[in-house]
């Protein structure tokens, strides 16, 4: 994979990747991508506030303990993490550097987008323990993406891109925080709603994030000159592991 050519002129006319080329140098198309693309963290936001709103009105003060509340507690952070997540895609600025051609941004998107459906393939109707289980995995997870997101800030992206290097917090201990906090929250999720359906697209999703990751550190390495000794000083995904 290579750098995106800052020119579209010269590239073979007819090919995707001028096309793709050309539409991320129309104007507006970055305001564009960021709309669309946070839309759907704010459509999911909305339907899990449905939910908890619905959980919510439903309980009464019997239901505040073990059984009734870890259901509203794991999709309220959920809810505030989709609603963090549309925000940031708002206001991120431009990138400084992305990857050509549209099998990493297919790989970024499915990878970033397809786990958080999983509230929309299943019912619902987990165990108590299950539930309490999938609350205490969703909030580990979704403390862990608050904390990665405030030190990412306006770095945040989907799609393979650079902005900054961004070295303080988590990500002076591995380089991709925000991928293993979403993973114990994924897992939450699952947990909260799972089925066959859903097993199958935690196992997807994980496939691709993994290919993400090397999408992302090969721009990295190409665009950013210290990423080298960075890359050396940290774990990827999981301290002491890999």
């Amino acid at each position: 994979m290579t750098v995106a050519d800052s020119n579209p002129a010269n590239l073979p006319r007819f090919s995707l990747v001028t096309w793709l080329a050309r539409l991320r140098a129309a104007k507006g198309s970055d305001v564009a991508v960021r709309s669309l693309g946070s839309a759907w963290f704010l459509l999911l936001a909305l339907v899990l506030a449905r939910k908890s709103f619905g959980l919510a009105v439903g309980m009464n003060i019997a239901d505040f303990g073990p059984v009734g509340w870890p259901a509203l507690i794991s999709s309220v952070c959920l809810f505030m993490f989709y609603l963090s997540l549309w925000w940031l895609m708002l206001i991120r600025p431009a990138p400084a550097a992305r990857t050509d051609g549209i099998l990493p941004s297919l790989v970024g998107f499915a990878g970033g987008y397809l786990p958080w459906t999983i509230p929309l393939f299943a019912p619902g109707s987990a165990s108590a323990g299950q539930n309490l289980v999938s609350a205490a995995l969703v909030v580990m997870g979704a403390t862990l993406m608050l904390i990665a997101i405030f030190h990412l800030g306006r770095s945040f992206s989907i799609v393979p891109q650079v902005r900054t290097l961004v070295r303080t917090g988590p990500y002076a201990v591995v380089r991709n925080p925000l991928y293993l906090a979403e993973e114990v929250a994924i897992l939450g999720a699952l947990l909260q709603y799972y089925s066959r359906v859903t097993l199958l697209l935690f196992l997807v999703h994980a496939a691709l994030q993994v290919s993400r990751i090397f999408y992302e550190e090969n721009l990295l390495r190409r665009t950013v000159s210290d990423y080298h000794d960075y890359a050396r000083s940290t774990f990827r995904l999981i301290p002491y592991v890999w």
